[in-house]
């Protein structure tokens, strides 16, 4: 939209992704907005939330999610000419224009209806993104190999996640192949889980040791990326990183789903269940998992191996 109209861009964000949005290049202004009913189980106080809207100041807001309690506050104590969303979650009475929303759309599509709202063609992503848009920060003193699998152990809800003690068998079928390096929080495991992927052989750990950007820098060198449904499957997308990405039930996959910017970029693996009512249980948490727990290591271990292969057959015939 910046390269199109040349408007000012401000950004509406919580304070987790606020470093890396304010290192954006065509981005003017970030905002930090920390909802509570979003925390996750973090501690945030409505009175700080409000004070954070009071200070987003714009002419038209438009809010992507079109959940009510969004647009009840960004309606009541943001800055504004005109407010505009979807009526998702039965808040579009507080909007001043409402957006059609396309159920069952990929997230990337969202913002479709603000640019035919502007009178601007949709936007085709692949011809405005460039992948050193996304901001990162060098690891200074580490001497990367040629080829190797990033793991990412993580994901934002209990119900996404898959067992630790699996992801541990996967490392040990790849490293026979390739070096993998392990990336996560440490509340993704234990000590003990942590001790004995520290002592596996042709592993690095950087569980908790480097920062977003950091962590940015080295998966933009990978050859593949492991992960979960997380906000780190996104990022290795929009590097273009082949990417085998083990998926839940808890959401829609056709809406959620990282975007592909290649032919064949991202391999998923999900487990069809009784449960999985196709556009997701909605659980950030879940006792069972089944979704997950009944995805077994060694169908994991061959994607990875064939998904790997072709990165670096594609990769070689580039060069040639």
């Amino acid at each position: 939209m910046k390269m199109m109209t040349g408007n000012k861009i401000s950004l509406v964000v919580s304070s987790g992704n606020f470093k890396l949005a304010t290192q954006v290049p065509f981005i003017d202004e970030v905002y930090i907005a920390d909802a509570p009913y979003f925390s996750r189980g973090k501690k945030v106080s409505y009175s700080n939330f409000l004070k954070q809207v009071r200070r987003i100041k714009t002419g038209i807001l438009f809010d992507v999610r079109g959940d009510l309690r969004n647009n009840l506050f960004l309606k009541l104590f943001a800055k504004k000419q005109i407010f505009t969303g979807y009526n998702v979650g039965g808040g579009g009475a507080l909007l001043d224009v409402e957006l059609p929303y396309v159920h069952g759309g990929h997230v990337s599509k969202r913002s479709n209806s603000l640019f035919n709202y502007l009178n601007l063609p949709d936007p085709v992503f692949s011809e405005y993104w460039n992948v050193d848009d996304l901001p990162c920060a060098p690891i200074e003193d580490t001497l990367l190999p040629e080829k190797f699998v990033i793991v990412h152990l993580g994901s934002g809800a209990q119900a996404r996640k898959w067992p630790v003690k699996n992801f541990i068998q996967v490392i040990k079928g790849i490293t026979p192949y390739f070096p993998v390096y392990v990336m996560g929080i440490e509340s993704d495991l234990s000590a003990d889980e942590i001790t004995e992927i520290s002592l596996l052989d042709n592993v690095t750990n950087c569980i908790g040791k480097f920062s977003m950007l950091q962590a940015i820098s080295l998966v933009k060198k990978c050859t593949l990326f492991l992960g979960l449904d997380s906000g780190f499957s996104h990022i290795a997308a929009l590097l273009y990183r082949k990417i085998v990405l083990i998926f839940s039930g808890t959401v829609s996959l056709e809406e959620w789903r990282p975007i592909s910017l290649f032919d064949n970029q991202v391999t998923v693996i999900k487990e069809k269940v009784d449960c999985d009512l196709t556009t997701g249980c909605g659980k950030l948490s879940c006792a069972d998992n089944i979704c997950m727990t009944r995805i077994l290591p060694d169908r994991v271990i061959k994607a990875v191996l064939k998904t790997a292969s072709e990165a670096i057959a594609f990769n070689n015939s580039e060069v040639n």
